[in-house]
């Protein structure tokens, strides 16, 4: 009876150790955060792909796209599922250039995505290395890398992989710098596709940083976009202003309505400075400009003009001498307007202008530098510059915006509003850009 009863109290005690002590708990495991893993990079971004592609639709059908069906939600939900791939958690993209482009990629299940690495080789010659003891698989002809561990995979593009590579497996328990602003930003919370950017190319025309979110419809790719300068210089749109009329043949627009009327002299020496890093070292008065400028600059190119030339011919006359005749013919010339407004009478700017060879004239008309000759008129509040016969109309109906060409489709910026150093305005894309649409 006492030995049952020290038995039952002795295993008792046993197992109140095992229980105070906890031997057999499972180790906490570290949370693990998708988020803290993406790398540094000038241009990131976050996706919800399949609301994306959702929204796209409509531009899809309505450009008659022929490879659609295989961008419908449906579709990409149906392979992403059969490879293990979380298509319904974001996405998340990065690049530091155009020769190098990333993605990661949250997943259900990693070895799925064997499937696709061996039908990729049927097609492609895919090798593999080893880095830091993680396999690294690669198409070595195209720069092109794919990783994965248990909760996402890397695709990578570009030759900088293992510099990518050593930021994604160092430890972290914070967003990397850029990674932090981009989810600390309010204004486009509930957007499908969210980007930062901050490029060289940005900071050397004054622009610290720039955010995009996606909007689309039928005919365009939309990318609404709130630009940051990277000084204290205000930015304020003019409400109405000095405008000039436009050809449906541009294929480059500048037209911008700048309120300078309440600026002070360090202001405006601050916008000079600025201005003469981008105007390079041709020895513009900047100073002088910025006193004279009303705020309006206008400048187009793109398309023709029939134009009448006036030119002296030699001829013999009945008594077989020479003699000087004027003609004219009709010559194509390209269509180019510039027009900026003025404070006052901008003649003696102009007469500075030509003094330091930055204007040249040739009979009537004048160059700067090496462009084409254009007609010139000053008058009391605007000087305009042309490659017409007459100077080009001008309107009063203004928008901020520009319109660039690049590679036979026309990009279209444009400038909603403005406050203190930020500008909100958007990427406008067309359809025949986006997909080779003749």
């Amino acid at each position: 009876m006492y030995k049952k009863l020290f038995i039952i109290v002795f295993l008792a005690f046993i197992l109140s150790l095992f229980l105070y002590f906890k031997p057999f708990k499972e180790p906490v495991r570290k949370e693990f955060k998708i988020e803290y893993i993406l790398p540094e990079a000038q241009i990131i971004g976050k996706a919800y792909l399949l609301d994306f592609l959702k929204e796209t639709s409509d531009l899809l059908i309505f450009n008659d796209v022929p490879y659609r069906k295989f961008l419908t939600y449906e579709f990409i939900l149906g392979v992403a599922k059969k490879y293990g791939i979380d298509l319904q958690s974001a996405s998340y993209f990065f690049s530091n250039g155009s020769d190098e482009l990333g993605f990661v990629i949250p997943l259900f299940k990693d070895s799925k995505l064997n499937d696709i690495i061996e039908i990729i080789d049927g097609d492609f010659s895919v090798s593999d290395t080893l880095i830091q003891n993680k396999k690294i698989y690669q198409i070595r002809a195209h720069d092109i890398y794919f990783y994965k561990e248990k909760r996402y995979a890397i695709f990578y593009k570009g030759s900088n992989f293992e510099k990518i590579f050593r930021q994604i497996n160092s430890e972290r328990k914070t967003l990397r710098d850029s990674w932090d602003r981009l989810f600390k930003n309010p204004y486009f919370k509930n957007e499908h596709l969210v980007m930062y950017c901050r490029i060289p190319e940005l900071l050397d025309l004054g622009m610290d940083h720039m955010f995009l979110a996606h909007d689309s419809d039928s005919s365009e790719f939309y990318l609404k976009s709130r630009v940051v300068m990277n000084d204290s210089i205000p930015f304020l749109l003019k409400s109405g202003g000095k405008g000039m009329q436009y050809s449906e043949n541009s294929t480059r627009i500048i037209d911008l309505h700048l309120n300078f009327s309440y600026l002070n002299r360090n202001t405006k020496e601050k916008i000079s400075k600025k201005l003469e890093k981008m105007a390079g070292k041709i020895g513009f008065p900047m100073n002088d400009f910025i006193d004279l400028w009303a705020g309006d600059l206008c400048f187009e190119e793109g398309g023709y003009y029939r134009v009448n030339q006036t030119y002296i011919e030699t001829e013999l006359d009945e008594n077989f001498e020479t003699l000087e005749v004027e003609k004219t013919r009709e010559v194509i010339v390209p269509r180019y307007k510039l027009m900026f407004s003025t404070l006052y009478y901008g003649g003696k700017f102009i007469n500075r202008l030509i003094q330091k060879g930055i204007i040249t004239a040739e009979e009537n008309q004048f160059r700067f530098l090496y462009s084409p000759l254009f007609n010139m008129s000053i008058y009391k509040d605007a000087v305009v510059f042309y490659s017409s016969e007459r100077p080009p109309r001008m309107t009063e109906q203004i928008k901020n915006r520009l319109i660039w060409d690049y590679k036979g489709s026309q990009l279209y910026f444009d400038i909603d509003s403005s406050l203190n150093n930020t500008l909100f305005g958007g990427v406008h894309i067309p359809a025949s850009a986006m997909f080779s649409i003749p």
